[in-house]
């Protein structure tokens, strides 16, 4: 990854996604957001949803989306337009990363910018914690590790299960 990019909280301690932020992150929420979104070969994004609109175009390799009941496996050029709270994760199957444009809320930004990992060395279950925390806070939802079992999604918080808001 760049060292610009910020690395964010996953239950994947050594494998996460990151953002480039290539727009200011502001107070302003009228205001939007552009990132550089890059996901390593293996890294998943756990079921979960919000109100916050999310648009996604695909600049290489070939990420999994999964969108309400169905996973779609999209490639270079492919636009996914992630509105209205529906239930979604990403999941990338390929040994190569994937990196996908994103224009979202800059309240999203805001979220996603507290949830970045300074270093490695912070205690896993006080990282997950704190994001259970912040996910709480914004009002945003996260699936249980059996939610996302059911659409083949291994997820271990490190917290005996008790991250899943359900």
């Amino acid at each position: 990854m760049r060292p610009d990019t910020h690395e964010i909280f996953s239950p994947q301690q050594d494998l996460r996604p990151g953002n480039q932020y290539l727009t200011e992150v502001t107070d302003g929420d009228g205001d939007y957001c552009v990132m550089l979104c890059t996901f390593p070969g293996g890294v998943v994004v756990p079921l979960h949803s919000h109100a916050d609109r999310e648009t996604f175009y695909v600049l290489s390799g070939s990420p999994d989306f999964f969108r309400a009941d169905h996973w779609e496996t999209l490639n270079p050029g492919d636009v996914i337009d992630a509105q209205d709270g529906i239930r979604h994760a990403w999941r990338n199957s390929s040994g190569s990363a994937a990196s996908m444009l994103c224009v979202t809320t800059m309240r999203m930004a805001r979220f996603l910018c507290d949830v970045a990992v300074d270093d490695g060395s912070a205690d896993p279950r006080a990282g997950a914690q704190r994001f259970l925390k912040l996910v709480q806070e914004h009002g945003y939802w996260l699936a249980s590790p059996e939610q996302n079992a059911a659409i083949g999604l291994d997820i271990n918080w490190g917290d005996d299960g008790k991250l899943g808001s359900g």
